[in-house]
């Protein structure tokens, strides 16, 4: 009985503060910190393609961690407010640097919103996926969960542990398989998502991230900083055919032509 109210005691006192940082969020000057124009800054955060370590950069603005941060949906150090996976507080625009996994025609964001978001090859970032998948199942709790604040939420994802690469294609709905063209259009149309991806301020690639933290540094008024790889998924056990991999390919097909047609249009 104790350890039940100890707990709902936690829960008030989160809550409490969560509430507590939404409000101080909207008494902060967030566009002082950016050049003039930018209120604040979005990043459109496709999952596998080195968001985490692009966070970090502006993490280090504030002399924040991605452990000092890890869950929370708001928070605030050295007067500067960070959002993660929140649409309300990101639709609301009370920040200076927010991050999420939603689809780009789902929010609604304030005007002088700076966004960009990181590319990567359909296959890779697919194999990466499944990679993370399996790493799940190679290490303990402690260990995963000190190493990622999703463990847990993939950890319960069961439909999706324990596969071949063949099954767990098969398992992934067309959200999450092509999940780069899903993030801009809803109806997996290339010309669609590449319309709305004009939109994006800075638009970058995955195998070209020392351009892209120089490039947002120099545009945004950075302080320069390395890029740091936040987490190093190593010595997980996979295997994938070769026959596996073009099947995964001509699934991606949509993906693949959305991808090619944006780095002819954005690489430099």
């Amino acid at each position: 009985m104790r350890l039940n109210w100890l707990l709902k005691k936690s829960d008030r006192a989160k809550r409490w503060v969560r509430k507590a940082r939404f409000e101080k969020a909207k008494k902060i000057n967030h566009s002082s910190y950016l050049p003039e124009g930018i209120d604040r800054v979005y990043h459109i955060h496709i999952r596998k393609s080195a968001g985490t370590s692009l966070n970090n950069v502006f993490f280090n603005q504030a002399g924040l961690s991605l452990q000092e941060f890890w869950r929370e949906p708001v928070y605030i150090k050295n007067e500067m407010v960070f959002v993660q996976h929140q649409k309300e507080p990101i639709n609301a625009g009370n920040y200076f640097y927010a991050s999420s996994h939603y689809p780009i025609w789902e929010l609604n964001l304030k005007p002088n919103t700076f966004t960009y978001c990181i590319l990567r090859n359909p296959i890779d970032r697919l194999v990466s996926l499944y990679k993370y998948y399996c790493w799940v199942n190679q290490v303990d709790d402690k260990t995963g969960y000190s190493m990622d604040p999703s463990y847990y939420v993939l950890l319960a994802q069961e439909h999706l542990l324990n596969k071949s690469f063949t099954d767990f294609v098969k398992e992934l709905s067309s959200k999450y398989l092509s999940n780069q063209l899903f993030i801009f259009d809803k109806d997996l149309n290339p010309e669609k998502a590449l319309e709305r991806l004009t939109e994006v301020n800075k638009v970058y690639f995955f195998d070209k991230l020392d351009f892209a933290i120089t490039d947002l540094t120099a545009t945004l008024n950075l302080k320069p900083t390395q890029l740091t790889k936040e987490r190093n998924f190593q010595n997980v056990l996979y295997q994938i055919e070769p026959e596996e991999l073009i099947k995964a390919q001509e699934l991606l097909i949509a993906e693949i032509e959305f991808y090619e047609r944006a780095r002819l249009l954005y690489l430099k």
